[in-house]
């Protein structure tokens, strides 16, 4: 009679789940996404958006159209700024969106000592 004697089997490899790779893509998708979003609205007051949508710079002026949206009945405070070409800070000018709007379009125009080459919509807040 004779018997015949099988070979050890060789030791399985441990077969990784995709279910666990999935899972760590989308804890790392929502991570990223968090992050963006806090990045997107750092330094920003919440309830007020303010946009600078367009800029004209002439010798001695510049123009500056922009829109604030904010709270309906807040009046809303902001700082428009204008740069020659070595970004050093040429004009300053306070404006305000009153109350009674939630969204404000609004035109300004700094008097410069120069020629502007950008403008800055920045600092806004509730009054």
């Amino acid at each position: 009679m004779t018997t015949s004697v099988s070979e050890p089997a060789a030791p399985a490899e441990p077969k990784r789940g995709r279910l666990g790779l999935v899972i760590i893509g989308i804890v790392c998708a929502v991570a990223a996404g968090g992050f963006g979003f806090i990045a997107a609205h750092v330094g920003q007051t919440p309830g007020i958006d303010a946009q600078l949508i367009t800029y004209d710079a002439r010798p001695g002026s510049i123009e500056v159209n922009f829109s604030i949206a904010k709270p309906k009945g807040d009046v809303v405070h902001c700082t428009l700024t204008a740069f020659d070409e070595n970004m050093t800070t040429i004009a300053k000018k306070d404006v305000t969106a009153p109350a009674g709007t939630s969204k404000a379009g609004l035109s300004e125009t700094l008097p410069t000592p120069g020629k502007a080459t950008s403008a800055q919509l920045q600092d806004c807040r509730k009054a």
